[in-house]
């Protein structure tokens, strides 16, 4: 049960911060470092980024690029969030229905339920994949692919969430859809 309260807090935050990260202002200028960028750190214009060291999957790059995305990052990063904020709120609630007729007994309810958290899970990678296709900037590409990868490994299982990497892809994410 704590390890249910866990994952649904996390996802209570990752849909937040997800909800926030599309209604920012037009302040500009980077933001702390989030987290490891993955692949070399791209301008619009598909140019190196000076004094950006790439990195490689699981390094840690010399200096991270903070800048938001370029390119169609602003209409992509809005789907995205809202694709995410929409899928996480159904998973978790449909998990939680899942438990929750599990322990009552509720075999067919919670098999129905699972079912619809499974299907959370796809609706959200597949968004994932699409707006990485739409993405011009190759940071946020990347970072769009390696979300959907993630969420195509879970299940609907308490066990196959891996708060630690979703929180670095949203604070990546976050970091590339600050406007």
């Amino acid at each position: 049960m704590r390890r249910l309260l866990v994952t649904a807090a996390i996802a209570a935050v990752l849909s937040a911060a997800a909800g926030c990260s599309g209604e920012r202002d037009g302040a500009s200028g980077p933001g702390p470092s989030a987290g490891p960028s993955s692949g070399a750190s791209a301008s619009a214009s598909g140019a190196a980024t000076p004094g950006v060291s790439p990195g490689a999957p699981g390094g840690s790059p010399a200096v991270v690029d903070t800048r938001p995305a370029g390119g169609n990052g602003r209409e992509v990063c809005e789907a995205a969030t809202k694709a995410s904020t929409s899928s996480v709120q159904t998973f978790v609630s449909e998990l939680g229905k899942s438990l929750q007729a599990a322990g009552t007994g509720d075999t067919a309810g919670a098999d129905a339920a699972r079912s619809r958290a499974e299907a959370a899970l796809q609706t959200w990678g597949n968004a994932m994949r699409e707006q990485s296709a739409r993405a011009t900037d190759e940071r946020l590409k990347a970072v769009l692919a390696e979300i959907a990868t993630e969420v195509g490994t879970m299940k609907a299982s308490i066990e196959s969430v891996d708060e630690n990497k979703l929180q670095e892809l949203q604070q990546r994410l976050d970091q590339l859809c600050a406007t």
